[in-house]
């Protein structure tokens, strides 16, 4: 009798193993195939693997991707903001782009990505896509849209540099051997655009990691309490400042001029204003050899610059205006004025540059400053971004100017 159960167990055992290893293989599948905002969740989008986060917004025709546009660039290529945030259905430029010609955007921009990175993630998901264990097999767009971010792609291309460039080593050679690095696929790559689950997986080991470290070190059962509510929050994508992250909103000095309703606002991306004028020159280089690179690999002139000023440079402020510095706590003081004249000097050296390579180039920093004298195009969540107003004033400007 004993030996019959023991065989029980065990054939219910092997029963319970295969239930769920096909589980785990549909659930992925699934994944795998709608990818999608239509049917994947948008509290969850953020753990998809990174291949698959170019077909989670609406912005494409999944059965005819023959002909696309690509979207390069940074978090607002993504189209990161408080339309996201709030689940709006359409939140990106992308979005309004598709919506105005029924063509093909897929966005390869990704938050936090400098010029180089917003380059090679384009090449590196293009290969991804042409391996034979894939699903999607894309071929180079017919053209691309290049968001320059003046907020902080400056800082990211001059802070890359100043940590990896080699003794002596130009900028050409350096953009092209960093390039070459990030485009160079490993085998988790591979696994995790296969198996998404995997990203999604260690997604949720990181929430949990992180919560049982700040349990151990909090001693007070009603701050455990909220410890745990934020992080299951954060993880499933709700908008919640956890504990780490709580600020108190009455040091914040930033206000809009004549706009007695928008005040006490967090320290904001600047014109590239910490960095100085031989700075901006280096990262303007990598910034222009990068658009070369993927002009060669494209083997088109199709390439639209669209530059997207920073929030300070969007607004008149009362002074001083604190601003962030990339990778520091420290917070800055400058002018409007001071603001400006770099946000001036950046927009021409990339208008002459689009000129002399024959590119089209999209300024959009006076547009917003005219349309913001009517609303406010960022917040109040998210001050680093658009929100839904200012992404559908930027898409109208290049539907209208391109």
């Amino acid at each position: 009798m004993d030996l019959i159960k023991l065989k029980n167990y065990f054939i219910n055992f092997f029963i319970l193993i295969i239930f769920l290893i096909l589980s785990l293989l549909i659930v992925n599948f699934l994944i795998l195939n709608f990818p999608s905002q239509k049917f994947y969740p948008r509290s969850l989008a953020n753990s998809l693997p990174n291949f698959l986060v170019t077909f989670y917004p609406d912005t494409y025709k999944k059965n005819n991707l023959e002909n696309y546009i690509a979207i390069v660039g940074d978090s607002y290529s993504q189209g990161n903001g408080d339309g996201y945030l709030n689940g709006t259905y359409d939140y990106s430029i992308g979005h309004h782009l598709h919506k105005n010609d029924d063509k093909n955007y897929l966005i390869f921009g990704r938050a936090g990505f400098g010029s180089i990175s917003a380059v090679s993630n384009l090449v590196k998901l293009k290969k991804i896509s042409n391996l034979p264990i894939f699903f999607k097999n894309l071929n180079k767009p017919e053209s691309i849209i290049f968001f320059f971010y003046e907020g902080n792609d400056l800082e990211d291309n001059f802070f890359e540099y100043s940590s990896l460039s080699n003794t002596n080593e130009d900028i050409n050679s350096f953009v092209s051997r960093r390039i070459k690095e990030n485009t160079s696929l490993t085998t988790n790559d591979k696994l995790t655009s296969l198996l998404p689950l995997i990203s999604i997986v260690g997604d949720l080991y990181g929430h949990i990691h992180i919560l049982f470290n700040k349990l151990l070190t909090n001693d007070q059962n009603e701050n455990k309490k909220s410890l745990i509510i934020d992080r299951i929050k954060k993880f499933l994508g709700f908008t919640v400042l956890l504990n780490t992250e709580k600020k108190n909103k009455e040091i914040y000095i930033n206000s809009i001029k004549n706009k007695d309703n928008y005040n006490n606002i967090q320290p904001l991306h600047s014109a590239a204003a910490n960095l100085t004028n031989e700075e901006i020159s280096i990262s303007l280089k990598i910034f222009f050899e990068s658009i070369k690179y993927i002009k060669s690999w494209i083997g088109t002139d199709e390439i639209l610059i669209v530059y997207i000023p920073s929030p300070i440079s969007c607004y008149i402020w009362d002074e001083p205006i604190e601003y962030t510095i990339k990778n520091s706590e420290t917070i800055k003081i400058l002018s409007n004025k001071e603001n400006d004249l770099k946000s001036e000097y950046i927009r021409e050296e990339i208008e002459n540059f689009s000129k002399k390579n024959n590119l089209d180039f999209l300024d959009i920093a006076q547009h917003i400053r005219e349309e913001n004298a009517n609303k406010i195009l960022h917040g109040p969540l998210d001050w680093m971004h658009f929100n839904y107003d200012g992404y559908k004033i930027v898409s109208n400007y290049i539907i209208n100017n391109t």
